[in-house]
C-alpha cells in the first residue's frame, strides 16, 4: 500500500525504465551543462534507475567518481542491477542529510527529482555544503516545467502539490540559499538552471 512519497517511487522503480520519454539528445544536452572533465566527483541526485548515468560516463569515462543516490531504496537496487563500471557508486541517501564531506563534489545533478524535495531549503543549502568551490549544479527537468507540473497535478495526490516553480523564483532561492546563477532555460519541453558558489 502506497503510504509515503517513498512508497509511492519504490512502486515505480520497477516499470520506470518502460515509461522514459525522453531523447537521448536531451540527456546528452544537459549533461554538456555540467561541463564535467576527467578526475571530478560528481553526484548524481534523485537518480532513480540511473537514466543519466549512461550519458556521464559517455563524457567523462571511468576517469571519474560518479556518485549516484536516490533515497527510493528499490531505485537504487535497480541502478545495481545494470553493471555500471566500478566508478559509479549508487547509494540509499536523502539529499537533505548526506554523508559526504564538505567541499566533496566538482559537479552535482539534480534532473526531475527538485519539486519532490520535501525542504528545498534544506537540500539546497546541503549541496552548497558538499560542492567545492567553483563546482556547478544542474536542476533540470527535460520535459519541460509545464508539462512536470501538470503530470504531477494528476498523478496522484502524494505528489499533486509537487511544482517546479518559475525561474525568477528557483533564481531566488538558490541565491539565498549561497548561490551564484549561471544560466537559465525555460522553454515548453525544457527546463534547466544551473549555479556555482
Amino acid at each position: 500500500m502506497i503510504r509515503t512519497e517513498k512508497d509511492f517511487f519504490n512502486e515505480l522503480a520497477d516499470k520506470w525504465d518502460e515509461k522514459e520519454t525522453v531523447t537521448p539528445e536531451k540527456y546528452r544536452r544537459i549533461i554538456r551543462e555540467l561541463r564535467i572533465t576527467k578526475g571530478q566527483k560528481i553526484l548524481d541526485v534523485g537518480t532513480g534507475t540511473g537514466v543519466l548515468i549512461p550519458y556521464m560516463l559517455e563524457m567523462a569515462g571511468t576517469d571519474t567518481e560518479l556518485f549516484a543516490i536516490d533515497y527510493a531504496e528499490k531505485m537504487v537496487e535497480k541502478v545495481r542491477l545494470k553493471n555500471f563500471p566500478d566508478n559509479v557508486k549508487p547509494l540509499v541517501m536523502d539529499i537533505h542529510r548526506t554523508n559526504f564531506e564538505d567541499d566533496f563534489f566538482d559537479r552535482i545533478m539534480v534532473n526531475s527529482c527538485y519539486p519532490h524535495f520535501k525542504d528545498k531549503k534544506t537540500a539546497l543549502r546541503e549541496l552548497h555544503r558538499i560542492m567545492k568551490p567553483c563546482g556547478i549544479v544542474v536542476i533540470c527537468h527535460p520535459t519541460g516545467r509545464k508539462h512536470v507540473n501538470h503530470l504531477h497535478a494528476n498523478t496522484h495526490e502524494l505528489i499533486a502539490q509537487h511544482a517546479v516553480e518559475s525561474m525568477s523564483e528557483l533564481k531566488t532561492c538558490v541565491e539565498l540559499c549561497g548561490f551564484r546563477f549561471l544560466k537559465g532555460i525555460d522553454k515548453e519541453d525544457f527546463f534547466l538552471i544551473s549555479f556555482t558558489k
